[in-house]
């Protein structure tokens, strides 16, 4: 899961992305970055997420724990 979730961070952020990447790194990846990582993630792997967890998941690891969950 934690490859699926790199590869679409690094589709939408335009840049190679780690399992270390987080908000802040890249640059674009910001609060709207945020919310379009999200909704390329809901729609790749059909899921929803509430906007607190959006919000405290700002880091590639993070979501993974999330996502799994």
């Amino acid at each position: 899961m934690k490859e699926k979730i790199i590869k679409i961070a690094s589709e939408v952020f335009g840049c190679e992305i780690s399992k270390d990447s987080k908000i802040g790194d890249p640059e674009n990846w910001d609060s709207l970055g945020q919310l379009n990582l999200f909704m390329a993630i809901e729609n790749e792997l059909n899921q929803k997420f509430n906007p607190d967890d959006i919000i405290k998941s700002d880091s590639i690891e993070k979501i993974v724990t999330l996502v799994e969950k």
